[in-house]
């Protein structure tokens, strides 16, 4: 045999859909062996060198999250390339098709199968090679092995029990086998099975015998695909000779059914299990049995209830036991009469068969052998320690909280600490542990509700305030958004006074620097006559300076006159002349004498107007340089006013802009507090339903709580 398949590795059978599995460990309480499924995170996982392919956790899952995986793409692929190809098939097909099994072949020749072979009378070789090694090796035990599910279990779990699997081929591997020794034409044909089960891909990968695996219910999904109804079919048999009662090979004690004929007083020697929860711990206790020596000689077991008829690859897994097995025992009374005539005789059945049979079997031809696969399970069994600690976890402190419910999937408490010391589960799948943290959380919910409640009224106390609140906002806004149409009524006429103000003090811009420019001129001419009359009295002085002198001269002309007139007397009448000019002369000094006295005297007068006038021009000078100073800081304080004026004008119409625009924000928050106050109101209504909700709440809560 091939090293390869010697390997104890183990090719997957059975597929887990992640986004259709819930987590909900169906598949564990289903699994015989449930160590190979891993429930540990939020999607199981399978281990496929652990899992024994029986498929129970396929027809557990309500989820279809779990399916087989069989090679029907494959063997369609084969048929498109022009392959040849042979079928064998399993006798539960008549079960799924009642008294369609023959339109069933007719279909696959349709297709492109070259020749359809019964496993039944591979059956019946495998029968011939069961006896013929209790006959000739005196066996103490013989497990019949047709059952791959079984074979495996053996070989992984119980691998004492290897020496006593009976060493011959299944009948499907018996019926290869012979179409490779006996029908050369097809010796180098792919094979096709037509299967009830998802474990028989391994039997086929380890001998190196078997293509393709198709279940039947893959070939009902195809027929449905193709809308074929096999009723419409042509009727095709089989390509070998027909089976006796081997035909009932699928139903549970077949094996023995058709031993009887050869040895009438099998059952006497043979035990009958089926069904995975009887048949594995059955397995389990065959050792002990062994030992005590009380064991039978012949087991014969399958790993479904019904047999392979009810294979998690068929039809049937929903049906009663009598449409199970009807078709197949009107099938098995049909081939007796073929053999044994109307009446069925054993006798004669057993003689035409076995010359039938002589004709494919001979010794060591269907020979089995088998893998230790021991190794692939190394599951570590915690201490008591270990288990206290886990059970710890669990929140199992007494041996009442040890339920054994089986909610788990390994039903009892212990089987999920292993799965937990093994990284194969966790804690929270518990139901127990799930409930008492229920519990847990149902007080602090309890609690919370309460307080929720309480905070609840609070808000809605809360949100009261809020409303009397806000329709208070709202009565102020309305006052506000009336306070603020008057006001911009204000503005807007102050606004266009300021307009009217900046207009007038813009129109007297220019006379106001006239003014300033007159005042200013009135100022240099001022100083220009205060110079002019210093200049004058300074003239007018000098004037009188020369008064004193032409009084001096006058003076001294009437002193010369008379000193004239006395020399003219002294001259007598020859100084007459001179006498008369003396007199004239003195009559002109003392006239110039006068003039210069009252001309002094004026200019002493004019003299102190000048001065009084000279003194009022300073005063004037200084009140029109006042006078033009001020009307300089008025020009320029009225020019800033009229700039303040326009730009007050200007600002004012921003101003009027801004109201507008505040208006117009008054307005919306008006409609805003008006809307607000709406979904205040709507809000506290809300609210008070939830204040409802909440204490009902809490009632039923606090009630859950007394009745936990």
């Amino acid at each position: 045999m091939n090293a390869a398949m010697r390997k104890t590795q183990q090719v997957p059978v059975i597929a887990v859909d992640e986004d259709r599995c819930v987590n909900c460990h169906m598949c564990i309480a289903a699994c015989p062996v449930k160590y190979c499924i891993d429930g540990s995170g939020d999607k199981v996982s399978i281990n496929n060198d652990l899992c024994i392919g029986c498929g129970s956790c396929v027809r557990a899952c309500t989820h279809d999250a779990r399916s087989i995986m069989d090679d029907t793409a494959e063997f369609l692929s084969a048929l498109s390339r022009g392959e040849k190809v042979v079928a064998i098939v399993a006798p539960a097909l008549a079960s799924s098709f009642p008294g369609q099994y023959r339109q069933f072949m007719g279909w696959l020749k349709s297709l492109g199968v070259s020749a359809c072979f019964d496993v039944s009378f591979g059956a019946e070789l495998t029968v011939k090679s069961y006896l013929n090694h209790i006959t000739a090796n005196k066996p103490a035990l013989v497990v019949a092995q047709p059952c791959p599910a079984i074979v495996s279990y053996i070989e992984i779990f119980r691998p004492e029990i290897l020496p006593h699997l009976a060493p011959a081929d299944s009948p499907m591997l018996h019926t290869i086998k012979m179409i490779r020794d006996y029908y050369p034409g097809h010796k180098d044909s792919k094979v096709l099975i037509v299967s009830p089960c998802a474990a028989k891909k391994r039997e086929f990968v380890e001998t190196g015998m078997g293509d393709y695996n198709v279940t039947i219910r893959s070939f009902k999904d195809l027929l449905d695909k193709r809308k074929i109804n096999l009723a419409n079919q042509p009727e095709a048999d089989f390509d070998n000779p027909p089976a006796e009662r081997a035909v009932l090979f699928s139903s549970p004690g077949g094996l023995l059914r058709t031993a009887i004929r050869e040895v009438p007083d099998i059952q006497s020697m043979a035990r009958k299990i089926e069904g995975p929860e009887l048949v594995y711990h059955y397995l389990d206790s065959l050792p002990a049995s062994v030992a005590k020596g009380i064991n039978p000689l012949l087991v014969d077991c399958l790993n479904c209830e019904f047999g392979c008829n009810a294979g998690p690859g068929t039809l049937n897994q929903d049906k009663s036991p009598d449409d199970i097995e009807y078709p197949v025992e009107k099938r098995s009374v049909e081939s007796q009469q073929l053999y044994g005539g109307r009446k069925g005789s054993d006798r004669t059945a057993a003689r035409k068969l076995k010359k039938v049979l002589a004709k494919f079997w001979k010794p060591g031809q269907y020979d089995r052998t088998y893998i230790n696969r021991s190794a692939n399970y190394h599951l570590a069994k915690p201490g008591d320690s270990q288990l206290k600690v886990i059970y710890d976890s669990m929140l199992k402190q007494t041996q009442e909280d040890h339920l054994n419910c089986a909610g788990c999937g390994y039903k009892s408490c212990e089987g999920m600490a292993v799965a937990i010391h093994n990284s194969l589960n966790k804690k929270e799948n518990c139901h127990l542990y799930r409930q008492k943290v229920i519990e847990s959380e149902r007080r602090i919910v309890d609690s919370s509700t309460i307080r929720l409640h309480e905070e609840i009224i609070q808000a809605t106390a809360m949100v009261s305030t809020i409303r009397g609140s806000l329709e208070r906002l709202q009565a102020d806004a309305a006052s506000q958004f009336a306070a603020i149409e008057e006001s911009a009524a204000a503005v807007e006429q102050m606004v266009a006074t300021l307009g009217n103000a900046s207009g007038i003090a813009s129109g007297r811009r220019q006379q106001i620097q006239a003014l300033a420019e007159a005042t200013a001129g009135g100022e240099r001419d001022m100083i220009a006559t205060a110079g002019a009359i210093r200049k004058a009295a300074d003239g007018i002085t000098e004037i009188g300076n020369m008064i004193g002198v032409i009084h001096d001269v006058a003076d001294k002309t009437n002193l010369l006159a008379m000193n004239a007139a006395i020399q003219a007397a002294h001259a007598g009448s020859a100084g007459k002349s001179f006498a008369v000019v003396a007199a004239e002369i003195r009559k002109l000094a003392e006239a110039t004498g006068g003039n210069a006295k009252d001309i002094a005297l004026s200019i002493s007068g004019i003299i102190n107007q000048i001065k009084t006038s000279n003194e009022m021009t300073d005063r004037t000078g200084k009140h029109i340089k006042t006078i033009s100073q001020d009307t300089g800081k008025l020009a320029d304080e009225m020019s800033a006013l009229i700039d303040s004026f326009n730009e007050m004008s200007t600002g004012g119409t921003q101003v009027t802009k801004g109201i507008e625009e505040l208006r117009n924000v008054s307005l919306e928050v008006r409609d805003v507090y008006a809307a607000m106050a709406s979904d205040i109101g709507d809000i506290l209504n809300k609210i008070n339903s939830i204040a409802r909700i909440s204490e009902e709440t809490q009632q039923k809560v606090s009630q859950n709580s007394h009745q936990s």
